[in-house]
């Protein structure tokens, strides 16, 4: 597979992660986590965390898999 084409799928899945960040805090989704509770905890605080947390995770994974695949192209 040559480079250029590596890049072009790096950069859709990308796009794709900033379009799941973009639909997950929408406000029509942040509305249904609006009211009540988990042991306590507003509902709204912890899905705001746990998606925030698995944007960040998921953007993690692919820089160090680019990181990777990078360093194992020039040795």
């Amino acid at each position: 597979m040559s480079p250029r084409a590596r890049e072009g799928g790096r950069h859709e899945r990308l796009v794709g992660l900033f379009l799941l960040a973009s639909v997950l805090f929408s406000p029509w989704l942040l509305r249904i986590f609006g009211e009540g509770t988990l042991f306590g905890w507003p509902l709204l605080y912890l899905y705001l965390f746990g998606a925030w947390a698995g944007v960040i995770l998921l953007l993690a994974l692919h820089t160090e898999r680019r990181a990777h695949r990078d360093g194992a192209e020039e040795g």
